[in-house]
C-alpha cells in the first residue's frame, strides 16, 4: 500500500523532534511515506570532497539512528543534501513529489536581523505542496491535542488526502 509522502526537514545541530514526534503520530494513523532530509551547509570555500562525505556520511548516521527512535515498523528514506538548505529542502520535495512538508519553528534569536528572511519562511513561500510549520511551543502536549482531536483531525486529513 502506497503511502502519501511526507518530506520532514531536520535540522541536526537543533534539536528539532517535534516534526519526528508529529510525523511519526501520523504514521499509526494513516499510510505515509515519510523522508527525513539533513542539509549540510557550509560557508567556506575551496573545501576537499573528503570532508563533505564525512560530513554526509556522519549526517546520514545520525538521521538514521533518530528513524530508529520515532518510527516503529517501516523506517522512513533517509537523504542527506548539500548546499542552501531552503534550495535543497524545495528539490527534494520536487524530486520526491512530496505533499506535505512538516517543519518545526526554530528558536527565536535574538541576534537575527530584522529583515533577514529565515529557511522557514523562504521554504513556506517557495513550496509546490503544503508546508504544516509547528508551533514554537505547546499550549499543551501534542499527546493531549491528538487525543481531543482525533476524530474530527484524521477525518479531515483523510479526506485532504483521498
Amino acid at each position: 500500500m502506497n503511502g502519501k509522502r511526507i518530506l520532514v526537514p531536520v535540522n541536526l545541530e537543533q534539536n528539532s523532534v517535534d516534526a519526528l514526534h508529529f510525523v511519526a503520530g501520523f504514521a499509526g494513523e494513516i499510510p505515509i511515506c515519510a523522508t527525513l532530509l539533513c542539509v549540510v551547509e557550509l560557508n567556506i570555500s575551496a573545501l576537499e570532497r573528503r570532508v563533505y562525505d564525512e560530513l554526509c556520511r556522519e549526517s546520514e548516521r545520525r538521521l538514521r539512528a533518530l528513524a530508529k527512535v520515532f518510527f516503529e515498523g517501516e523506517q522512513p528514506h533517509v537523504c542527506v543534501r548539500v548546499g542552501k538548505p531552503h534550495e535543497e529542502i524545495l528539490a527534494e520535495a520536487e524530486s520526491e513529489q512530496a505533499e506535505l512538508i512538516v517543519m518545526a519553528s526554530p528558536k527565536s534569536s535574538r541576534r537575527r536581523l530584522q529583515f533577514q528572511s529565515t529557511t522557514l519562511e523562504r521554504v513556506v513561500r517557495n513550496a509546490s505542496c503544503l508546508t504544516l510549520v509547528l508551533p514554537r511551543t505547546w499550549k499543551i502536549t501534542p499527546e493531549q491535542y491528538r487525543q481531543g482531536m482525533r476524530p474530527a483531525f484524521v477525518a479531515t486529513l483523510q479526506s485532504a488526502f483521498i
